[in-house]
């Protein structure tokens, strides 16, 4: 090597031989010590011995200024393999836990059943992060020599070049070195950036996904309650019969306002195209049946205390119950001045109500809350219509039971029902006037469009009366214009008195049922393939002695007929207050639309649960269903609680992805490019080092022993020296 390139670094000052021999280093050096009176050491490999005369010594010297050639060019493909392939599996594998596992998985969370084991997923995925770190630095070493030969990205200066002997940009302790000495560089910063994605990205990774307790699936048969294709219609269905009304479980349940029971572990199933995570009501395990929300298509089955798969005999339903905004969505009440009378009600109903029947089949019924005993003394008074699709139930009429060869699940029953209120001031209350008492009578949505108007009207004196032209029925006839009277609606004690008539409100709804066979889902709470098969004691049979239970929504519609003060308990709203007189309550609001709604989807809930869970249905006996598989407690793969959302998982996925496609376009673009080294190790650096010895040795600075980061000499010597021409000389 010329001594041009080593006059550049000492600022012009020559070294010729005489000078060395007068070169004293600034301290001991063990390896090479040179002073005025010691001769030029030999070249490695050459002994004193040799060195015995001016010629041997000139030939050394000439040995020392060869240059060492580089290893001969090949290709390596090991490295980029690595460097294109692992990055791109570690990344694929995260997306299919992230997107397909965990986050677009179709699973009920409320359950937390899994087909498969979450901790084999789990900890494999932490055992990959610990070794696709080491893969990912194998491949950018490989990386490395390839790309610190290319003039646009080799190092600027031999401390820069040295910062690569040790790997510096693949982990923290390197960043740190590197940082404190600010010698960066495009290749460092490049590598170090690809060594940091994973750093970052394995770590968070544990906040986006988790194991947690769930359940695994099992080839053990379940041990199951409630009721059963054989013991289905084994019932007596008291609320058919006039003197067993209030000893119905669903009717006793709805006075009380008592939730629907689904026991043990509390499933409800729905269709696979209802998305369970839209519904609150199947948020939290016992599920509930809804009670301000329409979900459609549901399916009870046999209950166990853990999920189940398999197959199961159950019933399926659904009620679809709405506040009536408009006159125009009523399909029965919408008929009723084209109806006719027909008789009253039957005896289990109370007789001060009538019944029309519609020009299509359907029933009207027609009821006020004076008929109620709970009215007398009341502030609120309302008078309401009921509709439903035609029935008639005694006790040797079959047609509205699961008989075998019933009405399947297309056929909807409708039922609606239309609430006029109007608050009334007693006579018997004499603490404060009610038209002096806070009320709320706001009410929204209330029914618009009705062309018959209101069934009472104020007159210009300011008193109330009846609005006949609102009870006229087919032929302009009321149905009983003798009764036709304020004190006919609202009690005798109250007559005269009367205040305000509230906004209508209504609810429609449509339901509909069937039994028989259906798969269970248990991982996502959902069933299909629904067979309809009849409960084995039928008529169908040949059954004698039948009773059943009433179809879904009828036994609802019973419980329903004749009620307004109980929708204060069943809607969730308070009761009334009692007064100084012992016989008088108030209320402080009118019945609500949303109060009204949450009663009536109560009664049908209730109506559901009865049908297979009722009291009488042995709960606390088990039997065995060969048709269901029972699950076992194990670890699941869950969403993270940390941090919740998505955010998070969507930024590691980032992280990755970036991860895998620089690794992968770099690996192909220079991976397979010839280079006499398969990485930047220590032999590469000993041999380039010995091109540069000879001078590097008469340097003062450089044997001063400074490390190699604080040298001004090595700073100005150009980085580019494992391939190509040099910027500032020729070091190779």
């Amino acid at each position: 090597m010329s001594s041009t390139g080593i006059e550049t670094v000492n600022g012009g000052n020559k070294y010729d031989h005489q000078q060395q021999s007068t070169y004293q280093p600034n301290h001991e050096d063990s390896f090479d010590t040179i002073s005025s009176t010691t001769k030029p050491r030999p070249a490695f490999g050459v002994s004193e011995k040799d060195v015995t005369d001016t010629t041997t010594a000139a030939a050394v010297h000439n040995n020392d200024q060869r240059r060492v050639p580089d290893q001969p060019a090949r290709l390596y493909w090991i490295r980029p393999v690595v460097l294109i392939g692992v990055p791109a599996i570690v990344t694929a594998y995260y997306a299919v836990i992230w997107v397909h596992l965990v986050q677009n998985a179709n699973y009920d969370e409320a359950v937390k059943h899994r087909s498969f084991s979450g901790a084999l997923i789990f900890y494999s995925w932490f055992m990959i992060g610990i070794f696709g770190l080491s893969w990912s630095k194998y491949g950018l070493t490989g990386l490395e020599a390839a790309l610190i030969r290319q003039r646009g990205w080799a190092p600027p200066n031999l401390v820069a070049l040295l910062m690569h002997s040790n790997g510096s940009w693949s982990g923290p302790s390197g960043w740190g070195k590197v940082i404190m000495q600010r010698q960066f560089h495009r290749l460092w910063c490049l590598l170090a950036f690809l060594s940091l994605l994973p750093y970052i990205a394995f770590p968070l990774s544990g906040l986006v996904f988790e194991i947690s307790d769930g359940y695994l699936k099992t080839s053990d048969p379940a041990m199951v309650v409630g009721r059963s294709r054989d013991t289905f219609n084994m019932r007596y269905d008291e609320i058919g019969n006039e003197f067993g009304l209030n000893e119905a479980p669903a009717n006793a349940g709805w006075l009380i306002a008592a939730q629907p029971v689904i026991p043990r572990l509390g499933v409800v199933y729905s269709g696979e195209e209802v998305d369970r995570t839209e519904h609150e009501d199947f948020e939290k395990l016992p599920n509930t049946l809804p009670l301000t929300e329409s979900i459609p298509d549901l399916f009870l089955a046999p209950q166990g205390d853990k999920p189940v798969n398999g197959k199961a005999w159950g019933l399926r339903f659904q009620y679809n119950c709405s506040a009536v905004q408009s006159a125009s969505e009523f399909t029965i009440l919408s008929q009723k001045s084209t109806s006719s009378a027909s008789d009253k009600n039957p005896a289990y109903r109370n007789d001060r109500s009538f019944v029309l029947t519609t020009p299509s089949g359907d029933r009207i019924a027609l009821w006020d809350s004076s008929s109620d005993a709970a009215s007398v003394g009341k502030n609120t008074q309302s008078y309401y219509e009921v509709g439903t699709t035609a029935w008639e139930v005694s006790l040797d009429k079959v047609t509205e039971k699961y008989t075998g060869d019933h009405p399947g699940f297309e056929q909807e029953l409708v039922f609606e029902y239309a609430l006029y209120q109007v608050r009334v001031s007693t006579i018997n209350a004499i603490d404060i006037p009610e038209k002096d008492n806070t009320f709320n009578a706001t009410l929204s949505p209330s029914i618009e469009g009705l062309s018959s108007g209101s069934p009472f009207v104020q007159l210009d004196n300011g008193t109330w009366t009846v609005n006949k032209p609102f009870f006229a029925i087919k032929d302009g006839n009321a149905y009983d214009l003798a009764e036709m009277s304020l004190d006919y609606f609202i009690g005798p004690s109250s007559a005269g008195n009367m205040l305000e008539q509230a906004p209508p409100i209504g609810i429609r709804c449509v339901a509909s049922s069937d039994v028989g066979f259906a798969d269970l889902n248990g991982v996502t709470s959902s069933f299909s393939n629904f067979e309809r098969v009849g409960p084995k004691h039928n008529l169908s049979t040949g059954s004698t002695y039948f009773w059943g239970a009433l179809r879904f929504g009828r036994t609802a519609e019973k419980i329903l007929d004749g009620q307004y003060y109980q929708h204060y308990l069943s809607g969730d709203l308070a009761g009334a207050v009692p007064t100084s007189s012992e016989d008088t309550g108030r209320y402080a609001e009118y019945v609500t639309p949303e109060a009204l709604l949450r009663s009536v989807n109560l009664a049908y809930a209730l109506d559901a649960s009865n049908l297979m869970y009722d009291l009488r249905s042995g709960l606390n006996n088990e039997w065995e269903n060969p048709n269901l598989t029972i699950t076992r407690e194990g670890k699941i793969l869950s969403a993270a609680s940390l941090v919740p959302g998505v955010a998070m998982g969507n930024f590691v996925l980032a992280l990755f992805c970036v991860w895998a496609a620089l690794s992968a376009g770099l690996g192909l673009v220079y991976g397979f490019r010839k280079r006499p080294a398969d990485k930047v190790d220590g032999y590469v650096m000993l041999r380039k080092g010995a091109d540069m010895a000879g001078e590097l040795k008469r340097n003062d600075e450089f044997m001063s022993g400074k490390p190699f980061g604080e040298s001004e000499t090595l700073k100005g010597l150009d980085g580019h020296v494992l391939g190509g021409k040099s910027s500032r000389g020729d070091l190779s």
